[in-house]
């Protein structure tokens, strides 16, 4: 230290280098948010699906089943004399479908047949079973096809006057032969399970 006429003039140092920091890095909102989401576990719509849907097919591709084989052809709006205890007419979405049995016996259209292996897809997410399928084979209407062969069917869903959909997606259930819940036949039954569908057909609705 030098003192020159009262003044103290201290020792002059070398700037000290700039401290080295970390660099940063800028997580995005939305990849936050996701992390923020995996880290809160199942609590957002369910939880997470261990593998996803898969997209649906398109029309004409002929579907194994194992019971049926079964091509989706395409979907309208009719109207056709009501179900049931029904008087007049009602309108109906309609699929029409080629049907082939590949089983040994013959296959019912409706209950514990076909009917059971087909389902729509509801705006709320619900898959529900036709109303009524009409067969028509060589020209005559049946409920049934036979072992090795094929008719044309159509698929029917009641609609509401003000329904107008534009588009229309049918799944079809795996079949296989096992014991029920409560007997122990084992048979032709179809798949439960909704997220467990063979395939997914999303057809575009004439008439709507």
């Amino acid at each position: 230290m030098v003192v020159r006429k009262g003044v103290t003039i201290g020792r002059m140092h070398a700037p000290s280098p700039p401290a080295r920091t970390r660099p940063r890095f800028v997580v995005p909102a939305l990849v936050a948010g996701v992390l923020a989401m995996l880290a809160g576990g199942t609590g957002v719509a369910g939880g997470f699906r261990a593998t996803a849907a898969k997209p649906p097919d398109k029309p004409g591709k002929a579907v194994d089943v194992e019971r049926f084989e079964v091509t989706v052809r395409d979907a309208r709006i009719i109207t056709a004399g009501a179900l049931g205890l029904g008087t007049g007419t009602q309108r109906f979405l309609a699929v029409r479908l080629r049907v082939a049995n590949k089983g040994d016996d013959s296959a019912s259209l409706g209950l514990g047949g076909l009917t059971a292996g087909i389902a729509a897809r509801t705006k709320d997410g619900k898959w529900l079973r036709p109303d009524a399928v009409d067969g028509v084979a060589a020209g005559s209407r049946t409920d049934a096809v036979q072992p090795g062969m094929a008719v044309e069917a159509t698929a029917k869903w009641r609609m509401g006057p003000a329904d107008a959909p534009r588009t229309f997606t049918v799944g079809l259930r795996k079949w296989e032969k096992r014991p029920g819940f409560t007997d122990t036949d084992v048979t032709w039954r179809p798949e439960p399970e909704d997220d467990k569908l063979e395939e997914r057909v999303t057809l575009a609705v004439a008439g709507a």
